[in-house]
C-alpha cells in the first residue's frame, strides 16, 4: 500500500511538471529543426562571420609576403573588399562585440569593459558581466515544477493523487466506494506531502551570471521583421531573451557549469604539491594534491556551490536565532542549539559557503595508472586516456538535491605517467542538451539542444581553449593549440550544419581561436619579444594533421581562418552577401606600463604609509589616500578623477575635471620609457568626448591609448602599484614576462584595427568602416530600417 501511494503521488508531481520537459542528458523534444518554409530571397541572404582578434594589419603583411597561403583573403581583396575595421574604445571584446552587434557605442550598450570601477567601495570588479546576481525564483522561465505556494502544491498534489489513488481502489477493490474512499485518502495525503516536499526543494532566489548589455542586437529587429535569423556564439548575449524568428547561441560572458569564468583543475601526485584542497593559481585553476595508492587514484571532480543547501542552512541558523530569544528555553536545549551553531557558522561566510570546497556538490573519479596511460573513470563513465592525449568528453551530473541537478560535460588529458603522476581536467561546460533553468544559454532555451542533437557535443563556457593554464604556466602551449583544434573543429560543424539549413535569412558565426592563439603564441613569433628564445620557437606539434613549429602558430591560425572562409563561400548562393568582421585587432605586448606608479610619479596619486606586498595591500586600490588623490587608474588602462560627488571620498571639483584630464592627457602624450626614451602613449581618449548615452557613467573618465608595443600593467588592471621586493616603486616600464605575450587592451585605436571582408564591392566611405555599420549594414541588406539608437548609417554594397 506505501509504495502504491507514493508511485500516486509521484504520478501527479510528474504531470504537474511538463509533460514536454526534456529527459536529463537528453536532447529536448525540440531538438529537430522544424521543417518550415523556405524564407530565401531573391535578393539573398546575409552572412556574417566573426572572427576575434583577426587583426587587418597582420592579414595584409601575411598576403604580401605568402600569398599562396592564403589565397581566400587575396579573392576577397581583389574580387570584392578588404578593409581596416574601426574599432570602439577601449579595444576589448565584450566592449566591441556588443557595440558591433547593437550598432552603439559603449555608453548606450552599457558594457564598459572587462572590468570597471564601483564609486561606492571603491573596487574593481567585473564589466562583461553581473557576477552572483540574485534573482528570485518567481523570474525564472522553464522551473521543474509550477511557482504555486508550498500549500497550494500541497493541496493540488494531494487532491489528483486522492483522484488517481481512489480509482485505483475502486478497480482493485472491485467497485467497494469505502475501500477506493480509504485508499484515495491515502493516496492524497501522500501526495499533499510530496508536494509540499518537493516544492520546498525549489530555493527562493538563485544567484546567477547576468548580461548588463542594455541595448538590443540586430538580431533582435530582423526577427521583429519577418527576417528569421540564427546566431552562433553571440558575445554579451547571454540571458537576453530574443523574439520569435531569431535563434542565438550565446557565446563570451556564459559562466562554466560552477556558475564561474572557466575554472579548471589539474590531479597530480607531484610530491612538490601539499595543498589536498587545491593550491588556487593566477587564474582560475584549482591544483590538488593526489595520493598512488597501488597504482589507483580516489578523488572528486568539485561542481558547482549548492546554493540549496547553502539557502536551508541560512534558514536553521535564522531559526536558532529566533529559539535563543525565547526566555524560557531550556538550558539543555539552549546547549544543543548553541553546538548547532557553531558548526554552521564556518560553513557559511557573507552568505556564501566559506570553504573553497564546503557545500560543492562532487561526482567521484577513479584512476588507474598504466605505463603510458590511465584507466580515468568519472561518474561511472570509463576512458583509457594515453599518455599525451585527450579524452572524449565526460557527460557529468551534479545533484543538488533530488530536483535540481546541473548537467555538465568536460575532457580530461593525461600530461604526465612519470616522475609523477599528472591529469589535466578541463573546464565544466554546461551540457548543451540540459542546461539549467537558471542559466540558459541560448535563446530560446532549446536551441542549445537542438544544435547538440544535428552536431553532437560541443563547449559552451564563453571562454573555451586553454589561455588562462598556459598564462599560469600550469601547462605547455601545446595544449593550447591541440584545445584550438578542438574549437575550432566543433564551431565549424555547428555554422556548416546552419549554412546547410533553409530556415533562416540572416546568420552570424563567431570563432575566437585567432584570438586566443595571438595573446599567448605572439613570444614565439616576433623574435624582438622579450620572451623569444629560438630553441622553444622551433618545438614541433602536429596542428590540424600537419607539422608545425610553434613560431608559426600565428600565420598558420590565419591560414586555418582563410580556409574556413573559403569553406564559407563555397556554400554560398549567387545574390548572398558575406561580411568577415572582427572585433580587434593585435599587437605583440613587450612593455607593461605601470599607470598607478605614474601617476605617483605625477603627483596625481598619493599612497598610504605602509603599503606592501607581503600585506596585499598594493593592489584593488587599497594602497590610495584618497584624501590627497585627483586621479586614479585600474582595469585596461582606464584613468579615473577622485572627484566629489562621485566616488566615495572625492577631492576633485567636477568644474575643475576637464582641467585636470587636458593636463594628464598631454602629459601622458611626451611620456617616454626610462629605458629607451620611446614614447610610450600615442592617444588618450576623454570618454565624454567619443561616446554618448544613458550609461556613460559605468565608463572611466579616459582610456589610453598606448603605442605598439606597449600595454597597460598586469598589477594596473587590478587596481594595483607595481612594487619591487623591498616595497619601493618600479619603474614605470617593465618588460612583459607572461606568456600572455599579445595584446589589444589599452593600445591605440588605430594601431589594434579589426579585420572587414565582402564578397562584394563596398563604398568606402572617407572615414574608412567602422565597427557601428555593420549592423544597420545588415538590417539594410534585408530591408530592415535601423533603430535611432545606433550611431550610424549603413555601408553602401553594390
Amino acid at each position: 500500500m506505501q509504495r502504491f501511494t507514493f508511485l500516486a503521488a509521484a504520478a501527479a508531481l510528474l504531470f504537474l511538471s511538463s509533460a514536454d520537459e526534456p529527459t536529463p542528458n537528453a536532447p529536448a523534444a525540440s531538438a529537430t529543426p522544424a521543417t518550415t518554409e523556405t524564407v530565401r530571397a531573391a535578393d539573398g541572404r546575409v552572412i556574417v562571420i566573426g572572427f576575434d582578434g583577426a587583426d587587418a594589419r597582420t592579414i595584409r603583411g601575411l598576403m604580401e609576403s605568402d600569398p599562396a597561403s592564403y589565397p581566400t583573403f587575396a579573392k576577397l581583396a581583389s574580387e570584392g573588399t578588404f578593409e581596416p575595421l574601426e574599432v570602439v574604445a577601449p579595444p576589448e571584446s565584450p566592449v566591441s562585440w556588443a557595440a558591433l552587434n547593437t550598432g552603439q557605442n559603449p555608453a548606450k550598450t552599457g558594457v564598459p569593459g572587462f572590468l570597471k570601477r564601483d564609486t561606492t567601495t571603491m573596487f574593481p570588479t567585473f564589466g562583461h558581466i553581473i557576477a552572483d546576481d540574485k534573482k528570485p525564483i518567481e523570474e525564472f522561465d522553464n522551473t521543474p515544477l509550477p511557482l504555486w505556494s508550498k500549500g497550494t502544491m500541497g493541496a493540488i498534489c494531494g487532491g489528483a493523487c486522492f483522484v488517481i489513488a481512489f480509482l485505483l481502489g475502486l478497480l482493485v477493490s472491485g467497485g467497494r466506494i469505502a475501500i477506493g474512499m480509504v485508499v484515495g485518502l491515502i493516496g492524497g495525503g501522500a501526495g499533499a506531502y510530496v508536494g509540499m516536499q518537493a516544492r520546498d526543494m525549489l530555493p527562493t532566489e538563485i544567484s546567477v551570471t547576468s548580461n548588463p548589455n542594455e541595448a538590443r542586437n540586430f538580431w533582435d529587429l530582423t526577427a521583429e521583421n519577418g527576417v528569421n535569423t540564427i546566431i552562433l556564439d553571440a558575445a554579451q548575449s547571454f540571458s537576453m531573451p530574443t523574439p520569435s524568428g531569431a535563434k542565438v547561441l550565446s557565446g563570451l560572458g556564459v559562466p562554466d557549469a560552477r556558475g564561474a569564468l572557466g575554472d579548471w583543475f589539474v590531479y597530480t601526485t607531484n610530491p612538490e604539491e601539499r595543498e589536498r584542497e587545491g593550491r588556487k593559481t593566477t587564474t582560475a585553476g584549482m591544483v590538488f594534491r593526489v595520493d598512488d595508492r597501488g597504482g589507483e587514484i580516489d578523488t572528486l571532480i568539485y561542481g558547482p556551490k549548492n546554493f540549496w543547501e547553502l539557502e536551508q542552512l541560512e534558514k536553521e541558523l535564522a531559526e536558532i536565532a529566533v529559539k535563543f530569544k525565547d526566555p524560557g528555553l531550556p538550558m539543555a536545549e539552549s546547549g544543543k542549539l548553541a553546538t548547532r551553531e557553531a558548526e554552521l557558522k564556518p560553513l557559511i561566510k557573507n552568505g556564501k559557503s566559506a570553504s573553497k570546497l564546503d557545500l560543492r556538490t562532487t561526482v567521484d573519479m577513479s584512476i588507474k595508472l598504466g605505463a603510458n596511460d590511465a584507466q580515468v573513470t568519472i561518474g561511472g563513465q570509463t576512458q583509457t586516456v594515453a599518455l599525451g592525449e585527450w579524452s572524449e568528453f565526460y557527460e557529468l551530473r551534479f545533484e543538488l538535491n533530488r530536483l535540481l541537478k546541473v548537467d555538465a560535460i568536460t575532457r580530461v588529458r593525461v600530461v604526465k605517467t612519470d616522475p609523477y603522476f599528472e591529469l589535466f581536467v578541463n573546464v565544466l561546460d554546461i551540457d548543451p542538451r540540459n542546461p539549467p533553468f537558471w542559466q540558459p544559454i541560448s535563446s530560446p532555451p532549446e536551441f542549445a539542444a537542438e544544435l547538440a542533437a544535428d552536431c553532437g557535443l560541443y563547449e559552451t563556457y564563453g571562454w573555451p581553449t586553454l589561455t588562462m593554464p598556459v598564462k599560469d604556466r600550469e601547462v605547455d602551449p601545446e595544449l593550447l593549440m591541440e584545445d584550438v583544434e578542438f574549437t575550432m573543429q566543433w564551431r565549424e560543424k555547428l555554422t556548416h550544419s546552419v549554412l546547410a539549413r533553409d530556415d533562416w535569412r540572416v546568420m552570424m558565426s563567431v570563432f575566437s581561436t585567432t584570438d586566443r592563439v595571438q595573446h599567448m603564441m605572439y613570444r614565439y613569433w616576433d623574435e624582438t619579444h622579450p620572451q623569444y628564445v629560438a630553441a622553444d620557437s622551433d618545438r614541433a606539434m602536429t596542428f590540424f594533421g600537419e607539422t608545425m613549429k610553434l613560431r608559426d602558430a600565428i600565420p598558420t591560425i590565419y591560414k586555418h581562418m582563410d580556409r574556413v572562409i573559403g569553406d564559407v563561400l563555397d556554400s554560398l548562393e549567387p545574390n548572398d552577401t558575406l561580411m568577415v568582421v572582427s572585433d580587434h585587432g593585435f599587437q605583440s605586448f613587450h612593455r607593461q606600463v605601470n599607470v598607478n606608479n605614474w601617476l605617483i610619479e605625477q603627483g596625481y596619486l598619493v599612497m598610504k604609509p605602509g603599503v606592501s606586498k607581503k600585506k596585499g595591500n598594493d593592489s584593488f586600490l587599497l594602497f590610495v589616500d584618497w584624501d590627497k588623490t585627483r586621479v586614479y587608474s585600474m582595469g585596461m588602462g582606464f584613468l579615473y578623477v577622485n572627484q566629489i560627488g562621485r566616488e566615495r571620498n572625492g577631492i576633485v571639483p567636477a568644474s575643475d575635471a576637464d582641467a585636470l584630464m587636458a593636463e594628464v592627457r598631454e602629459k601622458l602624450l611626451v611620456a617616454t620609457d626610462q629605458d629607451g626614451g620611446a614614447p610610450i602613449c600615442r592617444s588618450v581618449y576623454v570618454t565624454k568626448e567619443i561616446h554618448n548615452g544613458p550609461f556613460l557613467d559605468r565608463e572611466s573618465d579616459m582610456i589610453i591609448g598606448f603605442a605598439p608595443t606597449y600595454r597597460v600593467s598586469w598589477s594596473s588592471t587590478s587596481g594595483g602599484v607595481a612594487l619591487d621586493r623591498d616595497d619601493n616603486l618600479l619603474p614605470i616600464c617593465t618588460d612583459n614576462t607572461s606568456p600572455w605575450s599579445g595584446g589589444h587592451i589599452s593600445v591605440n585605436l588605430p594601431d589594434v584595427a579589426g579585420v572587414f571582408f565582402c564578397n562584394k564591392k563596398v563604398d568606402v566611405p572617407a572615414e574608412g568602416v567602422r565597427a557601428l555599420q555593420i549592423a544597420p549594414t545588415v538590417l539594410d541588406l534585408v530591408g530592415v530600417p535601423k533603430s535611432d539608437d545606433m550611431d550610424l548609417g549603413p555601408l553602401s554594397i553594390r
